[in-house]
């Protein structure tokens, strides 16, 4: 039988993004268990009043850590992918969510989480006072890292953004 996913055009694929942005926030893995922690730093290039790409085509060139959303690349991402993601969803044979904007006409989840993260998300160059960053890490619940891209990832976790 043929999988569904393998008859996808490149254009039908990208249809299949309801434009949460969760995507292009940056996220912590604990290396021992997996777990993945989202933080409410956005990538630089997302727009976050319509949760799109500024630089889409040159999103590679311009974001190294930028991940390609491909069948080659889900195994390998699909864990941090949010659960209502659709291509985690058809990676893990789960059906789409109802709301899902190929059902209907709208993608109310979505967008107020849009909203939500248009008002709680930084970008990566906000400026966190050293002394800020050591209180916070000190206090935080998840694995601590001498990084300081990490340690700047672990003062912004957000807890509960599931669609």
């Amino acid at each position: 039988m043929t999988d569904l996913r393998e008859l996808l055009s490149d254009d039908e694929w990208e249809l299949l993004c309801d434009c949460c942005a969760l995507c292009c926030l940056y996220k912590i893995e604990d290396e021992d268990t997996q777990e993945v922690f989202y933080t409410s730093v956005i990538c630089p290039y997302l727009n976050k009043e319509t949760a799109h790409c500024n630089c889409y085509a040159e999103r590679f060139d311009k974001m190294p850590t930028c991940t390609k959303i491909s069948l080659e690349s889900l195994p390998k991402i699909a864990h941090w992918l949010p659960k209502s993601c659709a291509y985690r969803c058809l990676y893990e044979g789960i059906q789409l969510p109802s709301w899902h904007p190929l059902f209907t006409d709208t993608s109310e989840p979505a967008a107020a989480l849009r909203e939500k993260l248009e008002k709680i998300c930084i970008r990566p160059n906000t400026c966190i006072s050293k002394r800020t960053i050591d209180k916070l890490v000190q206090n935080s619940s998840v694995p601590k890292s001498s990084h300081k891209l990490t340690r700047l990832l672990l003062n912004n976790v957000i807890e509960d953004i599931d669609i």
